[in-house]
């Protein structure tokens, strides 16, 4: 057996099909858009927002813009999935009219819950057959075939809509071993633009620093620090992409200094923050 890679980029879209023989464990890393991620194999938990949600093959976790994740392996079973990720921007055609909103429940959870829709409803809405058509598509990569990926997507997008709105067998395996851990992530989300020390978390919650950065690297896969910095990084990318100056949008998200938000958003992203001001940049990683 060996590993394998397909992947199709147009326009705000991108579609992979992997297997990954000797897995690692995947970093903490954010995407500028949406991701729905298909599992097929591999022995691994998947960490977002404080929830660790254990996987079943054809499983899919759908992750939005606000979400942080990362992926940890516990032996070398094959890994395999497909995944997509996309910007709203690649089915804007479709989005003229208010009636129907595609991203109304991907955009309208809450950071962490009902991440995972079961193999069950995932089977049901015809979904593993509609990604095996979009990736004969991307394969065949002719002209019409963009067009026919855009359109096979949009029939995926509402299959999922329809599962949310049913709300029958999405299932969310909430962490929930430490009650105050909901409430801390809440509280560091809305908090970026402040000085977050473990002290300040230490006396807002009456809980002691080293337990709490035992807890919460137990429970999310992160360390508080990590966590904290990629979420304001994240947030940064958000005000650079409606043109806040790269200063002010390094004071909003809570950044003492501007070598620490440069080095820190270069780790993160990859370019510094004034190139991605005048690019953008799409972070492809699953």
């Amino acid at each position: 057996m060996q590993d394998f890679s397909f992947t199709y980029i147009r326009d705000n879209f991108m579609f992979a099909h992997n297997l990954t023989v000797n897995p690692f464990d995947i970093n903490t890393h954010i995407h500028e858009g949406y991701e729905i991620f298909y599992y097929l194999s591999g022995d691994l938990t998947y960490y977002i927002e404080g929830q660790a949600y254990q996987v079943e093959p054809q499983d899919i976790i759908i992750t939005n813009r606000r979400e942080l994740h990362r992926i940890v392996f516990h032996s070398q079973e094959p890994y395999k999935r497909k995944y997509i990720q996309f910007k709203p921007e690649y089915v804007l055609s479709f989005l003229q009219s208010e009636v129907y909103n595609p991203f109304h429940y991907l955009d309208r959870r809450k950071l962490g819950l009902y991440n995972k829709i079961s193999a069950k409803e995932v089977i049901a809405g015809g979904i593993p057959e509609i990604l095996d058509k979009i990736e004969a598509a991307a394969r065949r990569d002719q002209n019409e075939d963009h067009f026919l990926i855009k359109l096979l997507f949009m029939q995926m997008l509402i299959e999922i809509n329809r599962i949310y709105a049913s709300d029958k067998s999405i299932i969310t395996e909430p962490v929930a071993k430490y009650d105050k851990l909901t409430d801390i992530l809440n509280f560091i989300n809305a908090n970026l633009n402040k000085r977050l020390t473990l002290d300040l978390l230490e006396n807002e919650f009456f809980v002691n620093k080293y337990y709490l950065c035992h807890i919460f690297k137990q429970n999310t896969g992160f360390t508080v620090n990590e966590y904290i910095t990629y979420k304001r990084i994240m947030k940064a990318q958000e005000l650079l992409n409606k043109n806040v100056p790269v200063l002010e949008a390094a004071d909003e998200v809570g950044f003492g200094d501007y070598s620490s938000f440069y080095r820190a958003f270069r780790k993160i992203v990859g370019i510094s923050p004034q190139k991605y001001s005048k690019s953008g940049m799409y972070i492809m990683q699953s």
